[in-house]
């Protein structure tokens, strides 16, 4: 397995695509750990490289801000991939890899309390 790099800037291609998070209530969930990627016409900031960090860094953003589960208890957690793929405008197509919801997340992870 590669090694995840701290680039600050990536592209994303169809081999080494990249991924984002967002909840449905607040928005993009931006973790800072790169800084951001570039695809057609679009900037975003990298969640993870790989799928599987991808999950892992989510699960553990939902245990960290548990109260977000409380606050939000409807809202859902989406990673979605970017492989480089365009639309006809020139848009980064986003592809939806994952979904968890809060209630979900709520019976299957623990929680620090």
């Amino acid at each position: 397995m590669k090694k995840e790099t701290t680039s600050t800037t990536i592209t994303p291609t169809k081999s080494n695509p990249v991924f984002i998070a967002e909840n449905d209530y607040f928005g993009y969930i931006d973790p800072s750990m790169y800084k951001d990627g570039f695809c057609g016409n679009c900037s975003f900031k990298i969640f993870a490289i790989y799928y599987a960090s991808a999950i892992n860094n989510i699960h553990q953003f939902i245990q960290l801000n548990d109260h977000l589960i409380q606050n939000f208890p409807k809202s859902k957690y989406n990673i979605y991939m970017i492989d480089g793929s365009l639309d006809k405008n020139g848009d980064t197509i986003y592809k939806k890899v994952y979904t968890i919801s809060s209630a979900k997340a709520k019976k299957y992870l623990k929680f620090k309390n």
